[in-house]
């Protein structure tokens, strides 16, 4: 694309950064609502195989997806240029957050912010679900499919993160067994970019001989962050336990409380929450002289790995999709991400507060989204001042 036009795509993503509350399930409706609905920089289609695909690789889903889309739109450059406008934002505010936290925490200003915010998240998760349901189940065996799947989920996602990732490759399985003797069209030109993995793997190795060589704090840190960058499949909900277990109780190189408190201001800043790690990073260096510099790298070295698999997987992904075998099992793994997707819209629902005002909020936001007549942005900006005014 044109340097023009990666500037509107970029505004674009922007855009989207500042509208996506929540999960990567909610970040999803906004892609859906924005990149697909709205700009059409691609179909449904791929944005739900990409979003299946990314549910299976280790990293921040949402962050993945959307770094994938600008790679999708106009290569590997735009494609890094995606992820640190879709991500830097959110990592700058939250290491100001970090740096400032002392007079930020005793100043309940903000914190009606909150009130409504998750409802507007749930809101965008429902949006993704019915549009997905809507666009992907086409056939009786896509929502026989969908229908189990969905029940699976809401059975058992809550035990194991290992759960999601088991789903669909099975739902993808379930669609590619019965082809099996069909022989491929097309076959594939795209050979691996096994440099990548091999560097993703390299300084995952470099790193753990690095931590037990120089035992510092910012090396124990940011080392962490990309252990968890690499070992978490599922985004930012799941690395929260993870953080709490390692740099609070065994490190203890930040109290719970702050990592707490610093919890809730991220629940209001848009963006991946993976942003969360800058937080940390900043106040656990607070008075050093460089809290603001620990925590830029901090909530970069999280996303580093992730964002280097999406260069290994990417050119694989649109390789799979023109093979004839492969678009069986990518059709699997659709219809089960668009169930996964329900679930989380499910569950969220149930677990807000039993508020009629929540609940008519998340109604009116859905509505919203279905309608496409107000941006996602202004959607978030109201449930944020209704806060106040209540």
């Amino acid at each position: 694309m044109e340097n023009r036009k990666w500037s509107t795509f970029l505004k674009d993503v922007f855009v989207c950064s500042l509208g996506s509350y929540g999960g990567p399930e909610a970040h999803y409706g906004v892609f859906e609502s924005i990149l697909v609905e709205k700009k059409k920089y691609l179909t449904t289609e791929e944005l739900t195989e990409m979003i299946g695909l990314y549910a299976l690789v280790p990293g921040p889903s949402s962050t993945q997806t959307i770094t994938a889309i600008g790679y999708h739109v106009g290569g590997p450059v735009l494609a890094i240029l995606t992820f640190l406008v879709w991500a830097m934002p959110a990592i700058v505010i939250m290491t100001l957050f970090g740096v400032f936290f002392t007079q930020i925490d005793t100043n309940d200003g903000w914190k009606p912010i909150l009130t409504y915010l998750p409802a507007v998240a749930v809101a965008f998760i429902l949006y993704a679900a019915l549009s997905l349901i809507r666009k992907v189940l086409k056939e009786k065996k896509d929502w026989i499919l969908f229908a189990g799947m969905l029940i699976l989920s809401l059975l058992f996602v809550g035990y194991s993160m290992w759960v999601v990732p088991v789903l669909l490759a099975t739902g993808g399985i379930i669609y590619f067994a019965p082809h099996l003797k069909e022989k491929a069209k097309e076959k594939s030109t795209i050979k691996p970019r096994w440099l990548i993995l091999a560097l993703v793997i390299g300084l995952a190795l470099f790193n753990e001989g690095l931590r037990s060589w120089i035992s510092t704090p910012f090396v124990t840190l940011y080392t962490s962050f990309y252990r968890y960058g690499y070992s978490v499949i599922g985004g930012g909900q799941i690395v929260i336990p993870l953080m709490i277990q390692d740099l609070v109780e065994s490190q203890s190189l930040i109290s719970l409380k702050d990592f707490l408190s610093g919890y809730a201001i991220d629940q209001a800043v848009p963006g991946p929450l993976f942003s969360f790690a800058a937080f940390v990073s900043s106040r656990s260096f607070a008075g050093s002289g460089f809290s603001f510099f620990a925590g830029i790298v901090g909530g970069l070295s999280i996303f580093l790995p992730g964002t280097l698999l999406v260069y290994f997987m990417f050119p694989l992904w649109k390789s799979m999709r023109k093979n004839g075998l492969m678009k069986h099992f990518l059709r699997g793994v659709t219809v089960t991400a668009a169930s996964i997707i329900a679930m989380t819209a499910i569950t969220q629902t149930v677990k807000l507060p039993m508020d009629f005002v929540v609940y008519l909020v998340v109604g009116i936001s859905t509505f919203l989204l279905l309608s496409k007549k107000v941006p996602a942005p202004l959607i978030v900006l109201a449930a944020a001042i209704l806060g106040f005014v209540l």
